[in-house]
């Protein structure tokens, strides 16, 4: 039995469309509703996430060009 002889006899098979068969249903609903659900909390723990290390960045920079200053202040002049 050959691939083209396979082919043949499923293409002469006569099935009707049923256009239940071919609709996601309940269970496609729901899990594009829940994968969307997951998504967008992914993205508001990014943004939580990109936020809290900005903030730390910056208190990092604050506290560096304190410190800074506080070297120069200390340091004996001539």
């Amino acid at each position: 039995m050959s691939v083209m002889g396979v082919v043949q006899r499923l293409a002469e098979d006569s099935t009707e469309f049923d256009p239940n068969q071919v609709t996601p249903g309940v269970e496609g609903f729901l899990f594009t509703g829940l994968m969307a659900a997951g998504i967008i909390a992914l993205g508001f723990l990014l943004v939580t996430r990109l936020r809290r290390n900005m903030y730390r960045h910056e208190v990092r920079e604050e506290i560096a060009a304190e410190l800074g200053e506080a070297e120069a202040d200390s340091e004996p002049r001539s």
